[in-house]
């Protein structure tokens, strides 16, 4: 006589033994959403790859509310101003590197390293603080009732429908007010919402680089806006580009030109040289602000953080 097994549906509220919702590395999830495809089927190559990027950002348990619960997670980018890709090119796919997660009461963005490690705070996105949220192509576009709009380009494509199917289904009221009307950045100290363009933390005290100090450091120091920033590798290069540049200067307005060590180049050499490095100092300047504008902390500070 053969048993038969029946396959038990995951409903949206599924939970343990103790009645909280199922967790996965500490974090409370949707299991019935967060495995499956867009149509609710669960499927054994989306449980893992969400598995894989849950274990990189399990301290975003610090961050979450009483009863908020996870329903999917999925790499893209932070949204790059046009004068930042028109400097950088494409490499700003090197810098904006981003996660996302999408609770059932708020989108969380963590900036992240070229690996996917975080290295800044998290900010959030109240949906009832949004006007509307759409995909188009990979990109996420979010307009708020305060008329402000953002776009987080390059969406995992393997979460694209998935993320389509959630949006249908947020809590997402154009016509009532909102809260916080935008996106606002957390303290990766003590989780609370940051003001813009503080220095300090009101609450644990938590401070951040400041603007004024990543420009000088990109003024005075070979390299010094990226160093400034934890962008050591591009603080090499753009170190070594600026020494190069004073080098050349330095050695051709020091020496006789009839015995110059550089009897090929001519004199136009040196206006060129020092274009560069106005250039190179302007870029490093700009570029060095838009990267600490994720309210990254300053030195010594990294034991009060949550990340």
């Amino acid at each position: 006589m053969s048993k038969s097994r029946t396959r038990m549906p995951i409903t949206d509220n599924a939970q343990n033994i103790f009645g909280q919702p199922l967790s996965i590395f500490g974090l409370p999830v949707d299991r019935a959403t967060i495995f499956s495809n867009e149509k609710k089927i669960h499927k054994a190559k989306i449980e893992k790859r969400q598995r894989r990027l849950i274990a990189k950002i399990t301290f975003i348990k610090f961050f979450l509310q009483d009863g908020e619960v996870i329903q999917c997670v999925t790499t893209g980018y932070s949204p790059v101003r046009w004068m930042e890709q028109l400097l950088t090119g494409p490499a700003f796919l090197y810098f904006k590197r981003a996660m996302f997660v999408f609770t059932d009461r708020r989108l969380l963005h963590v900036p992240t390293s070229f690996n996917r490690s975080a290295h800044s705070a998290v900010s959030q996105v109240m949906y009832e603080d949004c006007a509307s949220m759409a995909i188009k192509g990979r990109m996420l576009v979010i307009a708020y009732k305060n008329g402000r709009q953002e776009t987080f380009p390059y969406l995992g494509r393997k979460e694209k429908k998935k993320i389509k199917a959630l949006i249908g289904q947020l809590p997402i009221r154009p016509k009532e007010a909102g809260r916080l009307q935008g996106r606002v950045h957390l303290c990766p100290g003590c989780t609370r919402v940051l003001p813009r363009n503080t220095r300090q933390c009101r609450h644990c005290k938590l401070t951040f680089k400041t603007r004024r100090m990543a420009v000088l450091m990109a003024l005075l120091v070979p390299g010094g806006g990226y160093l400034y920033s934890r962008h050591s590798v591009l603080a090499l290069v753009t170190g070594g580009m600026e020494i190069l540049m004073l080098a050349v200067v330095a050695t051709h307005l020091g020496s006789d030109h009839t015995l110059t060590p550089y009897p090929n180049l001519p004199l136009p050499i040196v206006p060129v040289a020092i274009a560069l490095l106005a250039m190179i100092k302007w870029i490093t300047a700009f570029h060095s602000l838009e990267l600490i504008g994720e309210f990254m902390p300053g030195p010594r500070q990294f034991d009060q953080r949550k990340i």
